[in-house]
């Protein structure tokens, strides 16, 4: 007879994640003994394993689940209402606020997706290449003209992605920016140039 799970598991299971994002951040997915990522979870390693078999299968999860809720929403932005522009403005703000706010999981995407294996890390990737499509499909419709170039159209996208990526390694939102602040800011310079732009109307 299988085994009902308990009402609270999903909630369990999330705190288990988010903590174990946390320890994963600070220290390295490598070095975090399962000990550590018991007591970082408030529970033992027994219970741990009833989550999570291996420390492997905990990490392939916040990654995954963080990867996926990210893109679902970046998708909705690109092909939603407004013009190109606007809809730009909106996935970089999504993508900076949610960054910002699950800072902890984008820093373990960023330095631990090699831990999993390369199957799992091809899974992890196609999404990002989607994400990355749906850029540059939202800057052609900005500027064709400069985006006509197969050569160049994924090197803009990149530019702009990477940008966002590495920005987590050093931005905290509790500085004296806003992730709003920020990513007016970053997409304004993006789309004006660092020369011709000026604070985004919000900011001045």
């Amino acid at each position: 007879m299988t085994r009902s799970l308990a009402s609270d598991h999903g909630v369990k299971r999330q705190t288990i994640m988010e903590n174990a994002a946390a320890l994963f951040a600070r220290a390295g997915f490598e070095s975090a003994r399962l000990q550590d990522l018991a007591t970082a979870c408030g529970t033992s390693k027994s219970n741990l394993y009833h989550y999570f078999p291996r420390k492997e299968d905990l990490l392939h999860a916040i990654i995954s689940e963080h990867i996926a809720s990210t893109a679902g929403e970046l998708d909705e932005i690109a092909n939603g209402e407004g013009t190109a522009k606007e809809r730009l403005v909106r996935f970089v703000r999504a993508f900076v606020q949610r960054a910002a706010d699950k800072r902890n999981e984008h820093l373990v995407l960023t330095n631990d997706l090699k831990f999993l294996s390369e199957l799992q890390q091809q899974e992890i990737r196609l999404v990002q290449a989607q994400a990355v499509d749906l850029l540059v499909e939202l800057l052609n419709e900005i500027n064709p003209r400069i985006m006509r170039s197969k050569r160049v159209r994924a090197s803009y996208a990149l530019l702009l992605f990477g940008t966002m990526i590495w920005t987590f390694t050093w931005y905290s939102k509790e500085g004296g920016m806003t992730p709003q602040e920020l990513a007016d800011r970053l997409a304004d310079v993006f789309l004006h140039g660092f020369e011709d732009a000026d604070h985004p109307p919000a900011y001045r």
